[in-house]
């Protein structure tokens, strides 16, 4: 990863503690916020709690609820409905506008439900048959009886069976028209489901007839109980079977809840304010209410969040549990943390509401007589303050802190970007410190700069100058010895001279022989790094031409026989012009040193083969001999200055001048040497590969 990746990712990673830090803040806030809120609303329940007093007017839902199970509840009407059948007049005072009509129902069986309203002192029943065939009723009291919805009520004796009222399907028998008047029947018989023929007449009702099967409207007084039931029948009567019905085994009325007037009255200042008020019973029936938090959903639900809100809400997500959970069935307070809060000391919950731009609170505060809990007020509140704020407040941190992101990340970027550029600099020009003819390249760029890339580039030009300055020293040492040797040598030659005239002894002439053999080794030396030098010398000043490599190398080969009888040369030269831009001359010195080396090496009457091919843009001219290989070791080490791969010994020294000189050639031609051993082992192939003018 480069240097300015690794500080962005550094950057960005400190920068998250930012918005990190920002968000525990405004958790913190909206605890302590909430946790005032709560207590707020606590202390609100709790006063009406002490209005509530003890509890008496609880009484009533308390004695029947553990008695008569599962329980009815009959949810207040804003006004008396008409009886016609149809419901369309029927409107809840305490359910939200708009709430799902299906909810408020009373599952029966085979898609068949029944409502209940309370509007005193009458309470109202619309029952809702599918029934594919109907079956009417003849004579009251006469079989058939009909298709039938049954009314259980209690009697003034609770050790007697309950009274069954009978609303049978009667009258006009075409959907769509005027509803039919109905009288309640009582009824008799074994299941208590058949007609007498007698009539009661605190009950009205209206029979109407519709697509799916019939509907039943009906009002009734107040009860502390009461059961519905379908009974089915065929035309001839002689299959009856309850269809759907509330009561279980024992055909007893279910309990009937509602709210009661006394709570209301309490609760009722208490109306139209931003809060909702009710009480429940210890089963979790609302006995008083004073209406919904109508205004809060619709306000909520009719402003969509932006995606930055959503994505700030998600930040902050509480997984509170959704409003419409508040209750498992109509009038009923079903959620487990209510229940328990209101067994214990009271205590408050949270609930998502709309799109989550707000939420609503709950405080629950017991009724009790005593250690019995008798119920609860439940104080419900739309928390949209709170929710703004946080809201409000969260949009403001994350906008400012990803406004002081991005400009901190752009500054680092732009930093990291700097040193990133003074680096690659910097190491673009350690790398072409070396030139193509080994000079040594000292100026580097940033040295002026007083961090630590600039103490870097420092000790860089520091290494880069000593080196140069020691190059500089070995490239000329050849030079410095050979022109300090070749003095005394002189003098050793001179003195040899006048000792040989005055020596006459055959030992003296042995020694004088000797020191004549080591002077002349000592003078090939010299010439060798002479030629060296001059060599090094002629590439710089040379001018380049235009000339046929393959003229040149032709003519050399051809004179090579001559000037070594003892080896046999053979060439394999292109037969098309080569043109090369250089020197004619200095490819004669290269190519003698290549065939020097290679006779060297080669052995006695082996053929030695010189090779000139093109491809590619470049000549490939190489000498093969057949002979010893070359260690593996001084493969890359074999064209440098002073390195030989010769065994001691010999007439003639060798310094490892003749391929150094040949790859300062080559360099001069803009071409490069190559050395390996035969693929059969047989010798050596070394060459040079120019490029073709």
């Amino acid at each position: 990863m480069s240097l300015r990746l690794q500080l962005l990712a550094l950057g960005g990673a400190l920068l998250l503690l930012l918005p990190w830090a920002g968000l525990r803040f405004v958790e913190a806030t909206e605890a302590s916020l909430r946790e005032n809120h709560e207590s707020l609303l606590l202390q609100q329940a709790g006063r009406i709690v002490i209005q509530i007093g003890d509890g008496a007017d609880l009484a009533p839902s308390a004695a029947v609820a553990p008695d008569f199970a599962p329980a009815l509840y009959a949810q207040t009407l804003r006004d008396a409905p008409g009886l016609d059948g149809f419901r369309g007049d029927w409107e809840f005072a305490r359910v939200a506008p708009g709430a799902d009509d299906a909810a408020m129902a009373v599952d029966l069986a085979e898609g068949s439900r029944f409502w209940l309203g309370a509007f005193p002192p009458f309470l109202y029943l619309f029952v809702e048959v599918v029934d594919e065939e109907i079956v009417y009723q003849n004579v009251p009291g006469r079989p058939p009886h009909g298709d039938r919805v049954v009314v259980l009520l209690p009697t003034d004796d609770d050790a007697g069976a309950p009274r069954t009222l009978l609303l049978p399907a009667a009258g006009v028998r075409t959907p769509g028209v005027a509803p039919a008047n109905l009288r309640a029947q009582k009824s008799i018989g074994p299941d208590g489901y058949e007609s007498t023929g007698e009539y009661d007449d605190n009950v009205l009702a209206n029979w109407q007839r519709t697509g799916r099967g019939y509907t039943v409207e009906a009002r009734l007084p107040i009860e502390t109980a009461m059961g519905v039931g379908i009974v089915d029948t065929d035309a001839a009567g002689s299959s009856v079977r309850l269809a759907g019905a509330t009561w279980g085994q024992g055909a007893r009325p279910n309990a009937l809840i509602r709210e009661w007037p006394a709570l209301v009255r309490i609760l009722g200042p208490f109306a139209g304010g931003g809060e909702r008020y009710r009480v429940i019973d210890r089963e979790g029936w609302v006995l008083a209410d004073t209406g919904p938090l109508d205004l809060s959903i619709r306000a909520a639900e009719a402003n969509p969040a932006s995606r930055t809100e959503r994505f700030f809400r998600y930040l902050l997500r509480r997984d509170d549990p959704a409003y419409s959970t508040l209750e498992s069935r109509p009038g009923r307070i079903g959620d487990p943390s209510l229940l328990a809060a209101m067994a214990g000391e009271g205590g408050t919950a949270w609930f998502g509401i709309g799109n989550e731009a707000s939420a609503v609170v709950t405080a629950t505060a017991p009724i009790a007589t005593g250690d019995t809990r008798l119920g609860a007020v439940l104080l419900e509140q739309a928390s949209d303050p709170v929710m703004s704020m946080q809201n409000d407040a969260t949009r403001r941190l994350m906008s400012i802190t990803v406004v002081a992101a991005l400009i901190v990340a752009g500054l680092l970027l732009g930093y990291a970007s700097y040193l990133s550029y003074r680096v690659g600099r910097l190491a673009k020009a350690a790398e072409s410190a070396l030139g193509p003819q080994g000079e040594i390249r000292v100026a580097l760029p940033g040295t002026r700069a007083r961090d630590a890339i600039g103490v870097l580039a420092r000790s860089f030009e520091d290494l880069l100058g000593r080196l140069r300055d020691y190059t500089q020293y070995l490239q000329s040492l050849k030079s410095k010895l050979s022109h300090e040797l070749r003095t005394p040598l002189a003098i050793v030659a001179t003195s040899l001279d006048n000792l040989e005239q005055e020596t006459s002894t055959d030992a003296g002439r042995a020694y004088l022989a000797r020191l004549r053999h080591g002077t002349s080794r000592l003078e090939s030396i010299l010439q060798a790094m002479t030629a060296a030098t001059r060599v090094e010398q002629a590439v710089t000043s040379t001018a380049v031409a235009r000339f046929d490599l393959a003229k040149v190398v032709s003519a050399c080969v051809a004179a090579y026989g001559d000037a070594w009888s003892g080896q046999r040369f053979e060439a394999s030269l292109s037969a098309e012009p080569v043109p090369v831009l250089g020197s004619p001359d200095l490819i004669e010195q290269l190519l003698d040193k290549l065939v020097d080396n290679a006779v060297s090496f080669a052995v006695e009457g082996s053929v030695i083969e010189v090779s000139l091919s093109t491809g590619g843009g470049e000549a490939a001219l190489a000498v093969i001999n057949r002979g010893p290989l070359l260690p593996e070791a001084m493969r890359y080490r074999l064209f440098d200055s002073l390195v030989s791969v010769r065994a001691s010994g010999g007439d003639r020294p060798h310094l490892g001048l003749g391929l150094y000189i040949v790859t300062l050639i080559a360099k001069f031609h803009g071409g490069r040497v190559e050395a390996d051993n035969l693929p059969d082992g047989s010798g050596v192939r070394i060459g040079v590969v120019l490029p073709i003018a």
